[in-house]
């Protein structure tokens, strides 16, 4: 929905704000379909760990086989993300979400049927071909999803759209895993991953009500993509220390609370407020604007996530650690959209599912780092100093990404790549 020539001329002067924003969004044509297209693509992502890592038991006796299930599930996304989401850009939304999530679902079920008839009988290395391809199929959805809202709100609603379609993420992401675990103590180990593969195929069926095709592909494809890579490789930084210290948080805060005295189940709880922080701070990014651009905003906020972490790690009892882990669940959510707005404002219309899908790569990206610094530091070194190094690397990347696009823009002639 392109604006008009009077909302183009009076800008955020008569910009609306709070919920009058969000109401404004909720009513835009096509976000019925839109959101129930959203739930029917992340929240099978956001159950897909914890569930593969139960089938993994379920099929093969074995929770080392289940993580490697769900890495391998993660590590197609990061991979394919950035081709399947350039699919976004030629293709209409409707017809290459429905080919994805049918796609999905059905190897999806293929991989969880057989634990369910007879355990055991498929070899492990067809399960992680099977993951992976689950992952990677529908890899670009994400940020396809993400492109056509940007195109169907008005202009002027873009800060406020974005902000409630992290904010319906993250809390997609906190329910997940409940559901994933719900499911297992009523029906068993193997049904969590054929109800992702129902709700990936409710998908196919929502997918058919989206309202906007999206924009026909012009120029060259690979000389558009390198660009995209090119000027979109700071906010990649960006995004991925985001993920990193949220990976920090959801594979070592277990041990770090052990480590200061406290019983580490403690940890799903503290995790759940984390998200729900996630959610209050995105709703209250969005609800109204900010100083400085969305390049500005992002470095600040990404490096306080880091930096609040990096100190949460250090201090000396459960309750400042858990304290401090919420503030940073705080600005983890409105990190996030800034970084996608920044983006969004940077790139042409043509290549935003591309390069949102780039964004979504680079998340797991920092997701995956945390966890294997996690795990390889553990025991050598400690939970806490396993911990600081995540801090440490997520605030680096954050920095050397916010100087550089700074430079970015301030080379750029009139300011049009920069931030807002």
């Amino acid at each position: 929905m392109s604006a008009t020539a009077d909302e183009i001329a009076s800008g955020s002067a008569t910009e609306e704000t709070g919920l009058r924003m969000y109401l404004k969004v909720v009513r835009t044509d096509g976000m019925p379909a839109w959101t129930w297209a959203v739930v029917c693509q992340r929240l099978p992502i956001a159950m897909s760990p914890l569930a593969l890592v139960y089938l993994g038991k379920a099929a093969a006796s074995s929770y080392a086989v289940g993580a490697l299930l769900a890495g391998a599930f993660a590590f197609a996304e990061a991979v394919a993300a950035g081709t399947m989401g350039r699919r976004f850009d030629r293709n209409s939304p409707r017809s290459e979400l429905r080919l994805v999530l049918g796609v999905q679902a059905l190897v999806l079920a293929a991989l969880a049927l057989p634990a369910l008839v007879s355990p055991g009988w498929m070899p492990i290395w067809v399960m992680l071909v099977l993951a992976a391809a689950a992952g990677g199929i529908a890899s670009g959805a994400h940020g396809g999803l993400r492109a056509l809202l940007v195109r169907t709100v008005a202009p002027t609603a873009h800060h406020a759209a974005l902000s409630l379609e992290s904010t319906l993420t993250t809390l997609l992401w906190a329910i997940g895993p409940a559901l994933v675990g719900l499911v297992v103590l009523l029906s068993g180990e193997v049904w969590p991953v054929l109800l992702i593969a129902a709700i990936a195929g409710a998908g196919v069926f929502t997918a058919g009500a989206l309202r906007a095709p999206g924009p026909a592909e012009t120029g060259e494809p690979t000389e558009h993509a390198v660009r995209v890579w090119r000027l979109s490789w700071p906010a990649l930084l960006q995004e991925g220390a985001v993920l990193m210290c949220v990976g920090a948080a959801y594979t070592g805060l277990p041990a770090l609370l052990e480590h200061v005295g406290t019983d580490a189940g403690v940890a799903g709880p503290v995790l759940a407020v984390f998200a729900a922080a996630g959610l209050v701070g995105g709703l209250c990014y969005g609800s109204r604007r900010w100083p400085g651009a969305y390049r500005t905003q992002s470095m600040v906020l990404s490096l306080t996530v880091a930096v609040v972490v990096g100190i949460a790690v250090v201090m000396p009892t459960a309750l400042i650690v858990i304290a401090l882990m919420v503030v940073s669940g705080l600005a983890g959510t409105p990190a996030l959209t800034a970084r996608a707005a920044g983006l969004q404002e940077l790139l042409p219309e043509r290549v935003w599912a591309t390069g949102f899908s780039g964004l979504y790569a680079a998340g797991g990206v920092g997701f995956g780092v945390a966890s294997i610094v996690v795990a390889t530091l553990l025991e050598p070194v400690g939970i806490r100093t396993a911990l600081l190094v995540c801090a440490a690397l997520a605030a680096l990347a954050a920095a050397v990404g916010g100087v550089a696009e700074s430079r970015m823009a301030s080379t750029a002639s009139g300011g049009n790549t920069a931030g807002r």
